[in-house]
């Protein structure tokens, strides 16, 4: 199987970056409205309030956890280095800057691997 072209590869580190940016400016506009604190439950809370909220947070989660076992499982694949700080990374700032991220990645080292 031939490679995507490199620029793929780049292309998915921008939407990382774009998802990163998104997510971090509504967590912050959040913290704003009560006066710069991040209160968890209010935050988990807030993607209970309707049913269409509902249909986004079962949609998100469902595709975030198959995400997450395709980095996992594609990561030790490819023998990919810190493949726990892609996981990390979905925790901690977002699933719309990692996932993108983890593809940059794994895109980087499906080209630089000699074809088999």
């Amino acid at each position: 199987m031939k490679p995507l072209p490199f620029s793929i590869a780049y292309f998915y580190l921008f939407l990382s970056i774009v998802g990163g940016s998104i997510t971090f400016y509504f967590v912050w506009l959040g913290m704003q409205e009560q006066n710069g604190n991040f209160d968890v439950m209010q935050f988990v809370q807030s993607t209970w309030t309707s049913y269409y909220a509902k249909s986004l947070t079962f949609d998100f989660w469902t595709g975030t956890t198959a995400g997450t076992f395709f980095m996992l499982v594609e990561g030790y694949r490819l023998q990919m280095k810190n493949k726990g700080l892609y996981i990390l990374a979905t925790f901690l700032i977002g699933y719309a800057f990692a996932f993108p991220l983890f593809l940059f990645f794994r895109h980087k080292k499906i080209s630089l691997t000699p074809a088999i």
